[in-house]
C-alpha cells in the first residue's frame, strides 16, 4: 500500500520576468510590473509530496529528518537569490513560477531515493500557485 507525505516549506527569491525573444514594449505589456529592471521578490511557499511503502521497521515511508535535508538541499539553490543572476538555469530559462517548478521536481527527483516524488505545488502569491505531478 502506497503512502502519500506532503510537507511545507517556504523560501524567498527575487526574479525579473523577461524574455530575450521580445523587445522591451512587449516584455512590459505581457509581464507588466514583473518586468522590473531590478526584479521584484516572493515569499514562496512549496508543498512536496512524497509517496511509497512504509519501512517494514520503522513504519515511515521516509524519515523526515532526511526528507527535509533533501529539499533543504535544493531550495537552498534558491533561497534569497536573484534567479536571473544566481542560478544557471534561470540565465537561460524565463524565471516564472512554471519553470520554477519544474526545476524544483528535476533536482528533488533527482536526490530522493527508495520514494517517489508525487506531487509539488507552489504558491507564488496568496492568489496563484502552481502544480506539478500527482494523480489527476
Amino acid at each position: 500500500m502506497n503512502i502519500t507525505l506532503t510537507q511545507k516549506y517556504q523560501f524567498s527569491a527575487a526574479h525579473r520576468l523577461h524574455s530575450d525573444f521580445l523587445n522591451a514594449d512587449q516584455n512590459i505589456q505581457l509581464y507588466e510590473k514583473c518586468n522590473n529592471w531590478n526584479g521584484h521578490g516572493h515569499d514562496y511557499t512549496l508543498y512536496v509530496s512524497v509517496k511509497g511503502q512504509p519501512h517494514p521497521l520503522t513504519g515511515m515511508i521516509i524519515p523526515l529528518e532526511q526528507f527535509d535535508s533533501i529539499v533543504k538541499k535544493t531550495l537552498d539553490k534558491l533561497d534569497y537569490k536573484h534567479l536571473d543572476k544566481e542560478v544557471d538555469i534561470f540565465k537561460d530559462d524565463i524565471s516564472t513560477s512554471e519553470n520554477i517548478i519544474q526545476f524544483l521536481w528535476k533536482s528533488l527527483e533527482k536526490d530522493l531515493k527508495n520514494v517517489e516524488l508525487f506531487h509539488l505545488k507552489l504558491w507564488e502569491t496568496n492568489n496563484n500557485y502552481f502544480e506539478l505531478g500527482g494523480e489527476h
